[in-house]
């Protein structure tokens, strides 16, 4: 008996233009809502796309560094009132580059000497002068190469890397 009842509901609400309707309707709004909530979704990831920030800037990573080891150098700032103590290391990607500066080393040292010299306690306490002293250096040791090398990059010296840099 309940069997004949529930297919003789069944049979009147499929026929009922009502219950179509409503059937009908119920299955756009819930369509309309998934569209929706993919729209905000879709959105929201846009949203994260456009607020990356760039937190990296200037020239690209060197792909097969090679470093060279300067040492530590302590000279005598200006005014014989302190010293400064730095450790640098540079970094090539050519191999030619590094040997020949490898076979000047007293001549780069000096040159790395007397620059050190001359950076001041102002200059060396404002932390923005630290890149003008490192492109200042690089640019100082590029000079030393030959106008005319057997490798093709002009600037070899592409980073100056600081492992100890402070005053005493």
């Amino acid at each position: 008996m309940e069997v004949d009842l529930q297919d003789n509901f069944s049979k009147r609400s499929s026929y009922n233009p009502f219950y179509i309707f409503v059937k009908n309707l119920g299955a756009f709004f819930l369509m309309l809502s998934v569209l929706f909530f993919f729209n905000s979704v879709m959105r929201a990831e846009e949203k994260q796309i456009g607020e990356i920030k760039v937190i990296r800037e200037g020239p690209p990573p060197l792909e097969e560094p090679q470093y060279l080891d300067l040492g530590t150098f302590v000279v005598n700032m200006p005014g014989d009132k302190y010293f400064l103590k730095s450790s640098i290391q540079l970094a090539f990607e050519n191999g030619a580059a590094k040997e020949w500066m490898l076979a000047r080393m007293p001549l780069v040292r000096d040159l790395v000497i007397t620059h050190l010299n001359s950076i001041t306690v102002e200059q060396f306490d404002d932390t923005r002068n630290r890149a003008v002293i490192k492109i200042d250096l690089q640019n100082r040791l590029n000079s030393l190469f030959p106008n005319k090398t057997i490798w093709e990059d002009s600037l070899p010296v592409r980073r100056i890397l600081f492992l100890e840099f402070y005053r005493q």
